[in-house]
């Protein structure tokens, strides 16, 4: 199993390897309208569409069509990380000049290496943006240059295709509906986390979408949380009636990179929620 090209808050590799994994393998394509990490859409038989609306997980994507981009990566850490000892102000370096790079030109082929570099150094694996650029600060975690080579491999192998936009941009005419899945992992409304401003509005219009796609004959399978600390997702609840819920039995910590005291997240109930028998 691959974990996708980044690491990425949110990531399915655990739920994808415990519930997901065998089901996936019986379609052709997987498509991914939240792609994040892209989890399932790496992990497919043959590859499928991405789609975000953040530019820079669409960048990181992206940025796996350049041909020598792992070598521009590597050249870039053995730049600013040639003392062991010193990791963590060489993280906040190459910060500070990816972050000047980012207002001069935003996220470029100029500085997409560095930020993958910082995506994998940084606090819990956040990806996070304010006015002045990144700024996640150090999470002490290795450097993997082997992952970036096999998302390379992966993603011109399998023909992937990561494209801006938002869900209900996913070209439905570039779907066999007999072979191909459609996963859907939205922001969660019912969690700790909520990414990017999403309401209980988008759940709705995102209901209305994936009631559409059902009727028109595709497969799908949605993650998300039915309870989180006592607070039910009644939109959800509703939605998932007549459709097959699977209850994903797991405990995440909080915030885990080189904390000591992290916060389990008990009281939560997470669903995969399909128009199929998984």
């Amino acid at each position: 199993m691959f974990k996708g090209p980044f690491s990425f808050s949110g990531n399915k590799s655990r739920i994808y390897k415990l519930y997901l994994q065998s089901t996936i393998s019986k379609f052709s394509r997987v498509h991914e309208p939240f792609i994040g990490s892209g989890v399932c859409l790496y992990n497919s038989v043959g590859g499928g569409i991405g789609l975000d609306i953040d530019q820079n997980v669409v960048g990181l994507h992206r940025a796996l069509s350049i041909q020598d981009f792992p070598k521009m990566v590597l050249d870039k850490y053995n730049r600013f990380f040639r003392d062991p000892e010193g990791r963590k102000d060489s993280y906040y370096k190459l910060r500070e000049d990816f972050n000047k790079s980012w207002k001069e030109e935003g996220l470029s082929s100029n500085n997409l290496d560095s930020l993958y570099i910082l995506v994998q150094h940084s606090f819990n694996s956040l990806l996070r943006f304010g006015p002045n650029g990144f700024n996640v600060p150090w999470g002490d975690k290795k450097f993997d240059i082997s992952r970036i080579k096999e998302a390379q491999r992966i993603f011109l192998q399998k023909g992937i295709e990561v494209t801006h936009g938002d869900f209900r941009e996913l070209d439905l005419d570039k779907i066999d509906r007999h072979r191909d899945l459609i996963y859907i992992d939205p922001p969660y409304i019912a969690s700790k986390y909520q990414y990017g401003g999403w309401t209980q509005q988008n759940d709705i219009e995102m209901f209305e979408w994936i009631s559409l796609l059902d009727e028109l004959g595709y497969k799908f399978i949605l993650s998300n949380t039915l309870k989180h600390r006592g607070e039910k997702n009644e939109l959800l609840h509703h939605f998932s009636e007549g459709l097959h819920t699977k209850v994903v039995k797991m405990t995440y910590n909080a915030w885990s990179a080189r904390v000591k005291a992290v916060e389990k997240e008990y009281g939560t109930i997470e669903v995969l929620v399909s128009n199929f028998e998984l």
